[in-house]
């Protein structure tokens, strides 16, 4: 990977142009300056959680409006749908709704059948249960997904969707890892896969598109490199294309260069910066089904934005959010964890 491109130490960090659009009202597609400021969201599978609890504490302090553009990956790309459509408390309390074996069963595998099932995800809760606003999507930044060609094992960011059913196909192939989620999906006339496998963290390809800031919402802690072999993702693409195993045997290593380019695009300004939780942090694990576990990384994810938007000590207080697959008691309000 090239070093990623940034603005030099001084100017304008991307919390306080964000800020000063917040501040002035400056909307997606009505701006006073010449910035192109994006949100680049990590995938994770259920660990997603933390950066849908990052996306909540922006869009309560209301500066989802300022960002123009939100790239996102696997897990990450379903955040930054729901995010861009207004609606990221909303995709955060949704956690709850997938931790269970209707999402999640490691025992499908041994009926041949993935052990995520997506259509789960995208044909009842999103569809039915918690679906986007439409015209949240219109007005809010625009989103990319990533995603990989299961044909030539080369990044795709998908853009430009011609409506929500569109855009959510889009969303769907970035989440697709073979084994885990299902054989891979067609886009665009093209099987894709899971993005995460050349780009997780997706600020390079936001760089790439000309981003002048990027805020980068991290679904690891602070300072976590992973190994250099991934034997899951070995395993997830031993029947995939030779392209595709190829790219998976080097997923740890190529994780970490990124890591290591995000950081130092740290040091030299705050054109590009990273919102993670403490390396302490206990976070939920990918395939996870654990709702205590599932709720506090949720919390983790929000304490660690509200500290950057507000600094340390931060309280954080919940409002309650009704589901809308069900009829709430009367008086009663269910309320996000």
């Amino acid at each position: 990977m090239s070093a990623p491109h940034t603005r030099p130490a001084g100017e304008e960090s991307v919390l306080d142009v964000v800020r000063r659009r917040a501040a002035s009202g400056s909307v997606p597609g009505r701006r006073s300056d010449e910035h192109v400021v994006s949100l680049a969201i990590e995938g994770g599978g259920m660990r997603g959680v933390v950066s849908a609890g990052m996306c909540a504490v922006l869009e309560a302090a209301g500066l989802i409006p300022a960002f123009d553009r939100i790239y996102g990956c696997s897990a990450g790309a379903v955040t930054g749908c729901f995010t861009a459509a207004g609606q990221a408390v909303l995709w955060a309390t949704t956690f709850e709704d997938l931790a269970g074996r209707q999402f999640i069963d490691p025992a499908r595998v041994l009926r041949g059948r993935p052990i995520l099932d997506l259509a789960f995800l995208f044909e009842t809760v999103i569809a039915t249960r918690k679906p986007l606003n439409e015209a949240g999507l219109v007005r809010g930044p625009a989103l990319r997904a990533v995603a990989v060609s299961a044909e030539d094992a080369t990044l795709r960011v998908l853009a430009d969707f011609r409506d929500t059913a569109d855009l959510l196909d889009a969303v769907r192939v970035s989440c697709t890892i073979p084994v885990l989620g299902g054989s891979p999906a067609r886009y665009r006339g093209e099987q894709m896969v899971d993005g995460g496998l050349l780009e997780p963290i997706p600020f390079v390809s936001a760089l790439r598109e000309g981003s002048s800031h990027v805020l980068v919402l991290r679904s690891r802690p602070v300072g976590y490199r992973a190994r250099e072999r991934s034997r899951v993702s070995e395993l997830a693409m031993r029947r995939a294309s030779p392209g595709l195993r190829a790219a998976a045997r080097d997923v740890g290593a190529r994780y970490n260069r990124d890591v290591d380019a995000l950081e130092g695009c740290g040091r030299r300004g705050g054109a590009v910066a990273q919102i993670a939780v403490p390396a302490a942090s206990r976070l939920v694990r990918r395939l996870s089904t654990d709702p205590g576990r599932i709720a506090e990384s949720l919390r983790l994810g929000a304490a660690a934005m509200a500290a950057a938007l507000y600094g340390e000590p931060t309280r954080l207080m919940w409002q309650p959010v009704p589901c809308a697959h069900q009829a709430p008691l009367e008086g009663v309000a269910r309320v996000a964890a």
